[in-house]
C-alpha cells in the first residue's frame, strides 16, 4: 500500500503545477504541524533528480494538514512519521528502477537523449549498473527520487498498455465500410491519439522536471536522492555474457565517444571475428578465411548509400506528426509515406543521391535504418494485399478454432503482431547501440563544460 501511495504522490507531483508549488514553501508551515525537516534547515530547491518520494510525501501531506478534520489534525504527526517508516523499510531492487539519462551522465547533445524509449533506457541503465557492479543492490523508496519513479512508471506504463494499445490498434478488423475507411480505422485513432499523446507528455515531463522546483531540500537529502545501499543486496547473479558487454561500453559521449551506430561495418566485422577466434582457437584458422571472403566482398559491393531514408527518430516535429498521421490514410499511408518523408530530408539536407560507398563504409545505423524500411514496407505490402481482398492467415486459423465461417471483415488483422518485432524489437535494438559507445573509443570523460547544459522546455 506505501509503494502504491508513494508511486500515486510521485507521479501527480509530476502532472500539474499546484502540488509542486505546494513542495516549495516559501513561509514555515504551522509551529504545531512541523515538516520532517526544519524549512530553516533546507538548502536548494531541486528537480525531480533530487527530490526523493520521502521529501514530496512530506510537503504534500503538510499542504493537506490545514484542511484536516481536528480528530486527525491531532494524529497527523504521529500518521506522517508512520508512512515515512514503512517507506524507509519498503526496499526496491536496482533490476526494476529506470534511470534518467541525466543521472547516467548523459546530456542534451549527447545521442542517449535524441535515442531513446523505456525499454532501451532500461536496458542501458542495467548495463550501467553491471558495470559499476550494483546489480545486486536495493534502494528505500524514500529514497527514491521523483525522476526514478516517472521513469520506471513510464516504462511500466509503456510496456503493459502503450505497446499492447498499438498491436491491438493495428488490428483491429475493418467491421464496416464508412466512406473510403472502414469502421475499425475510425475507432483505432482515438487509441493513436491517445498513444501519441502520453508518450508526448512523457517527453516533455522527464526533462522538465529536471530542470522544475519541485521541492527544498538539504544537502543531506540531495545526496540521498536516487542512491543504493550498500548494505543492502539482493540474489542474482549476472551472466557473464552480460557482464562482458558491460565492461565493454559506456554512455556514448557526442563530444568523447561515438556512439556504436557511427562505426563501420567493417569495425563490427573485425571486433567479431577477433572474439569468435579468442573464444574458439582451433577453429581460428576457417574463421580468417571466410571472415576475409566476408571481408573482401564488403569492399567491392558500392551502396547509394543516401537512398536509406533518413531515420524516423532525426524527423523534426512536423515531419514526424505527418508520418504518424499518414497511417490513417488506406493503403499508401503509414511506411511509403514515412520513406517519402526520410527521403526528402535527406534532399533537404543537401545529400547527393549519386554518391556511393563501399559496404564496409556503411555505417550501423545506416544498415539498422534500411533493414527497419525495409521490413515496414514489407509488412505494408503484405497489410495492403490483406486490405484488397487476400486471405490473412489469422482468418484461416480463427476459422478452423471455432469451426465457424466467420466473415473476413469481423476477423482481427495480424497486422500488430506482423510489425511488433520492427517497432519493439528492431527499433529498441538500435537505440541501445545509439545510447552506448565502446570504452576502447573513448577520449576522455564525459564531464559537464559551460557549453554542455541541460536545459528544458518549461520552467516552473
Amino acid at each position: 500500500m506505501c509503494a502504491a501511495l508513494c508511486l500515486t504522490v510521485g507521479i501527480s507531483t509530476a502532472g500539474g503545477q499546484a502540488p509542486l508549488a505546494l513542495a516549495a514553501p516559501t513561509t514555515a508551515p504551522s509551529p504545531a504541524f512541523p515538516r520532517h525537516l526544519s524549512p530553516a534547515a533546507k538548502t536548494e530547491c531541486v528537480g525531480s533528480r533530487f527530490a526523493t518520494l520521502g521529501v514530496i510525501f512530506d510537503s504534500i501531506f503538510d499542504s493537506f494538514v490545514p484542511i484536516l478534520p481536528a480528530s486527525i489534525k491531532r494524529d497527523a504527526p504521529a500518521i506522517k512519521a508512520r508512512a515515512r517508516a514503512d517507506m524507509r523499510k519498503l526496499k526496491v531492487s536496482t533490476l526494476w528502477v529506470s534511470n534518467h539519462p541525466y543521472d547516467l551522465g548523459a546530456y542534451d547533445e549527447d545521442p542517449m537523449m535524441r535515442y531513446r524509449d523505456p525499454i532501451s533506457q532500461m536496458i542501458v541503465t542495467q548495463l550501467v549498473h553491471i558495470r559499476n557492479g550494483e546489480t545486486s543492490h536495493g534502494i528505500a523508496v524514500d529514497d527514491l527520487s521523483l525522476a526514478q519513479a516517472v521513469e520506471t512508471a513510464y516504462l511500466y506504463l509503456y510496456v503493459t498498455v502503450l505497446v499492447p494499445a498499438t498491436i491491438f490498434r493495428k488490428s483491429v478488423p475493418k467491421l464496416l465500410d464508412i466512406g473510403p475507411i472502414g469502421l475499425g480505422t475510425l475507432l483505432s485513432i482515438p487509441i493513436m491519439l491517445g498513444v501519441v499523446g502520453i508518450s508526448q507528455l512523457y517527453k516533455r515531463m522527464s526533462v522538465n522536471l529536471t530542470l522544475a522546483c519541485i521541492a527544498s531540500v538539504t544537502k543531506d537529502e540531495k545526496a540521498r536522492a536516487g542512491k543504493l545501499q550498500k548494505d543492502l543486496r539482493f540474489a542474482w547473479a549476472v551472466p557473464p555474457m552480460l557482464r562482458d558487454v558491460a565492461d565493454e561500453v559506456s554512455v556514448a559521449d557526442a563530444q568523447n565517444c561515438r556512439h556504436i551506430g557511427t562505426l563501420p561495418l567493417s569495425r563490427i566485422v573485425s571486433r567479431t571475428s577477433t572474439f569468435l577466434q579468442a573464444t574458439n582457437p582451433p577453429m581460428a584458422p576457417q574463421i580468417r578465411n571466410v571472415v576475409g571472403q566476408v571481408d573482401l566482398f564488403m569492399r567491392n559491393t558500392r551502396l547509394k548509400h543516401n537512398w536509406i531514408p533518413t531515420d524516423p527518430a532525426d524527423f523534426n516535429t512536423a515531419e514526424w506528426v505527418i508520418s504518424q498521421v499518414s497511417y490513417m490514410i488506406p493503403y499508401v499511408g503509414g511506411a511509403p509515406i514515412e520513406a517519402l518523408i526520410g527521403l526528402n530530408r535527406n534532399h533537404l539536407d543537401g545529400l547527393d543521391f549519386n554518391e556511393t560507398v563501399p559496404l564496409s563504409e556503411l555505417t550501423v545505423s545506416e544498415s539498422l535504418t534500411a533493414a527497419y524500411y525495409a521490413y515496414s514496407l514489407t509488412a505494408h505490402v503484405v497489410e495492403a494485399v490483406w486490405s484488397l481482398g487476400a486471405a490473412d492467415q489469422s482468418a484461416g486459423l480463427l476459422s478452423q478454432l471455432i469451426n465457424v465461417d466467420v466473415p473476413g471483415g469481423l476477423i482481427p488483422r495480424s497486422t500488430g503482431i506482423l510489425t511488433a518485432p520492427n517497432f519493439y524489437g528492431l527499433v529498441v535494438f538500435h537505440n541501445v547501440l545509439r545510447s552506448v559507445c565502446l570504452n576502447e573509443d573513448r577520449t576522455g570523460p564525459n564531464v559537464q563544460r559551460p557549453n554542455r547544459k541541460r536545459k528544458g522546455i518549461v520552467h516552473w
